[in-house]
């Protein structure tokens, strides 16, 4: 019977040991995870690479120039007469107005605040999160903050 004991003490005693562990490594992960989800780690590791990231993704979102054909008014009356072409002056659309010009400069300012403030709630919700309860050394048991 007292080899049983000593056997359970053992065992109680490495679970113990594997719920403190538990722990760090969790803790181990987050980091690892919060350093894996800031971009800056990828600039300063590979500042090569990210910039021709950057570059190749301006030159996907930047269009194409637009190429315009003008042809010569001999040729744009020989067009009409064969395929009976309608041509309309088209109209310059006009400047946007200062009402215009406002609104948009306040849709502008609109964004940024919000973007800044679901920036600073995802930064409170990070911090909150990373401070999750810790073993008590000895007992094994998890505490409260």
């Amino acid at each position: 019977m007292a080899a049983t004991t000593a056997t359970a003490d053992d065992i109680q005693s490495q679970m113990r040991q594997v719920r403190y562990d538990m722990g760090d490594d969790v803790q181990g992960l987050v980091e690892n995870a919060r350093i894996l989800t800031d971009w800056t780690y990828y600039v300063r590791t590979y500042p090569w690479l990210c910039l021709g990231a950057a570059a190749a993704a301006g030159f996907l979102v930047v269009p194409q120039k637009v190429q315009m054909i003008q042809p010569d008014p001999k040729a744009m009356v020989e067009l009409a007469k064969a395929h009976q072409i309608q041509v309309k002056a088209d109209v310059q659309p006009k400047p946007a107005g200062m009402a215009n010009r406002l609104l948009g400069m306040l849709a502008g300012m609109v964004v940024q605040s919000g973007v800044a403030l679901a920036s600073g709630q995802l930064q409170q919700f990070l911090d909150r999160s990373m401070h999750r309860p810790k073993p008590e050394s000895g007992n094994g048991k998890w505490s409260c903050p």
